[in-house]
């Protein structure tokens, strides 16, 4: 089942909700979330049987690791690390598996055969994977909004009570597919609320105008778009390879695949930050129109924020300051200083990202373009060439240079991230410069 399955929005979701504020009121939270678990196992349901064994037992492991963690004192921390570090490889573990065992399907050779079942990955699974990736770790450090979440789990009784919180958080069906990624921090303080699971019209307005807008970029902006973009990039590989583009067609397969990526994501957003709110909890913001980026910089402060700064806080703050370390220890100059605690921890970050959406050679020299992009930019902004040139223009010509130099770069490079392989992205390519050298 989708978001924009009508079952969803006219059957399941206002099930929900009147379910929810009926009996939130009458037998408190706990019943509130014992309902929206159901609803969510019942949504999730409908991927398959399979995968909904799959996401019991991965919120059943992770809540063993974090009840181990916050019951063990902080003497034993061997007991403490060791089940911090078992919930993560079982996390990541399975997160690489799926995500990646086709690999071992393509070079296992003809003597097995496979379905796509076996080679399909499970919806969702990188999202509640890296939400349960997050509890543990601020588990480990007792931050105190997962210990209140949690609650006191000395008891058989809390337990229960705990396990059916953690597993409501991890499965609410409103954020399973597609995200956000959502802090406890972010969500505890809501659900403490006197207020929570009160009929608020806001609420319910809020949230009803947020399905619709994302309705209306999937539908109507998203899924008309992708027509344009396939017209190219759907085309197999040894007919693309032998056909001739035309440099406009290139052009706007190219730009409407960059539009519809982004009314896609923003839509899917929208719809399970709608979903959320007409039941009074509040995702973060996951796109703010990233369109208007000026540069990749300030792209990736807009585009699937959620995302990017769980990548930022696991991948690249690690790596800063591991390179910064080693640098100040090593007492080493500035350039190597910045290659390890800045340049190549940028790179990595972004090819994480990239590998993050599988493993194609398209993504692999997208993650690596859009890291030396980030560092080049970073190194460009700090210059002091730059800086007197920005203090002698203005807002609106930089704002409008800015926007124009990255959607020409953002074009080339999500046509990269769009093609199956290189030769066919160079095919693309050397259409689309046809009209900028005018051949």
């Amino acid at each position: 089942m989708q978001f924009t399955d009508p079952v969803y929005l006219f059957l399941l979701l206002p099930l929900a909700c009147t379910l929810f504020y009926w009996i939130t009121p009458r037998f408190g939270s706990s019943a509130g979330f014992g309902l929206l678990l159901l609803v969510s196992l019942l949504f999730y349901w409908t991927w398959g049987t399979r995968y909904l064994s799959l996401l019991t037992l991965s919120f059943t492991i992770n809540f063993v690791a974090a009840c181990i963690i916050l019951l063990a004192p902080d003497e034993r921390k061997l007991l403490r690390r060791t089940a911090l570090y078992c919930g993560q490889a079982y996390n990541f573990g399975a997160l690489i598996w799926f995500k990646y065992r086709f690999i071992l399907f393509v070079f296992s050779g003809p003597s097995r055969s496979y379905s796509l079942l076996d080679a399909a990955i499970p919806v969702g699974i990188s999202f509640y994977t890296f939400q349960q990736a997050i509890l543990l770790v601020d588990a480990y450090h007792r931050d105190p909004d997962v210990v209140a979440y949690l609650g006191d789990m000395r008891t058989m009784l809390g337990k229960l009570r705990g396990y059916l919180r953690h597993s409501f958080f991890v499965s609410f069906f409103a954020h399973l597919l597609i995200g956000p990624i959502v802090y406890l921090k972010e969500f505890q303080p809501q659900i403490a609320s006197p207020d929570f699971g009160q009929v608020r019209r806001s609420n319910l307005e809020a949230g009803a105008a947020l399905v619709i807008l994302g309705l209306f970029k999937k539908i109507v902006l998203a899924d008309h778009l992708a027509p344009i973009a396939d017209s190219v990039f759907s085309m197999p590989g040894n007919i693309l390879l032998n056909t001739h583009i035309a440099a406009t067609t290139a052009w706007l397969a190219a730009l409407a695949f960059y539009a519809q990526l982004y009314f896609d994501f923003s839509g899917y957003s929208d719809l399970a930050i709608g979903s959320a709110r007409m039941l009074g909890i509040r995702f973060p913001i996951n796109f703010f129109s990233p369109l208007k980026a000026v540069g990749i910089i300030d792209f990736y402060r807009r585009w699937h924020i959620t995302l990017t700064r769980v990548i930022a806080r696991f991948i690249y703050t690690p790596l800063s300051l591991a390179g910064a370390r080693l640098a100040i220890g090593s007492r080493w100059s500035e350039a190597p200083r910045k290659l390890v605690s800045l340049w190549l921890p940028l790179i990595i970050n972004f090819e994480v990202i990239a590998l993050w959406h599988g493993m194609r050679v398209t993504f692999i020299v997208f993650g690596i373009v859009h890291g030396l992009w980030y560092v080049i930019e970073t190194e460009v902004r700090a210059n002091r060439h730059f800086r007197g040139w920005r203090n002698g223009t203005s807002d609106r010509f930089r704002g409008l240079a800015g926007r124009a130099i990255f959607l020409f770069m953002m074009t080339l490079t999500f046509a990269l991230f769009r093609s199956a392989t290189l030769p066919e992205y160079l095919h693309v390519l050397r259409s689309m410069s046809a009209l900028i050298l005018l051949r």
